[in-house]
């Protein structure tokens, strides 16, 4: 069986500082943490998106400026960073990072019998990635399941965009295209070689 653990934007700019952010995010870092230190001893693969841009990016026509390339926005967060040379790192410029040139070539050479999604705004990065994998794999009629680890997954909370909502809605239409959405703890997760 081989499997690979995908954390998604897990950097400063989603969680700690700038116009993006949201500490409550913070809540499934430990969650994610303990994901990476089992995902390492097991030597399963982990693959780690970075929103990563540059300052004339179309994303920003879309939403404000954030995680500039260069800049701590664009870091790993603290707790992530001790494991940083443990990760493939995919920087990406756009909210999907399937669509990134690195990803779809993993995509293509390798078939994980699971994928397991953990990271951040469960409702965009995550779930267009999540979305977009899944039907890749049912494209091509791949095994790869797609797995979205609902506590080790959240997203944004302002005025306008209620955080609790929009990831359950979210995590629903996400299992409405075949990604499984599981409740477990991370400890419990079959992780092997």
């Amino acid at each position: 069986m081989k499997n690979v653990l995908i954390v998604v934007d897990m950097v400063n700019g989603f969680i700690n500082e700038g116009n993006l952010s949201d500490k409550n995010i913070n809540k499934v870092t430990p969650n994610i943490v303990n994901l990476v230190k089992e995902a390492i001893l097991k030597e399963i693969p982990i693959i780690a998106f970075k929103d990563c841009h540059l300052e004339d990016d179309e994303e920003f026509k879309l939403f404000p400026v954030h995680c500039i390339k260069g800049t701590s926005e664009s870091d790993f967060i603290p707790e992530l960073k001790p494991y940083e040379n443990d990760f493939f790192i995919i920087e990406k410029n756009q909210t999907n990072g399937f669509n990134t040139e690195n990803f779809k070539e993993i995509a293509n050479k390798i078939i994980f019998d699971k994928a397991y999604v953990v990271g951040c705004c469960t409702d965009i990065c995550v779930e267009q990635f999540a979305i977009a994998y899944q039907e890749f794999n049912q494209k091509h009629n791949r095994p790869t399941q797609v797995v979205v680890l609902e506590n080790s997954v959240y997203t944004f909370d302002n005025p306008i965009h209620n955080a609790n909502a929009n990831h359950k809605e979210a995590l629903a239409r996400m299992e409405q295209v075949g990604v499984q959405v599981l409740m477990q703890k991370p400890k419990v997760l079959e992780f092997t070689k």
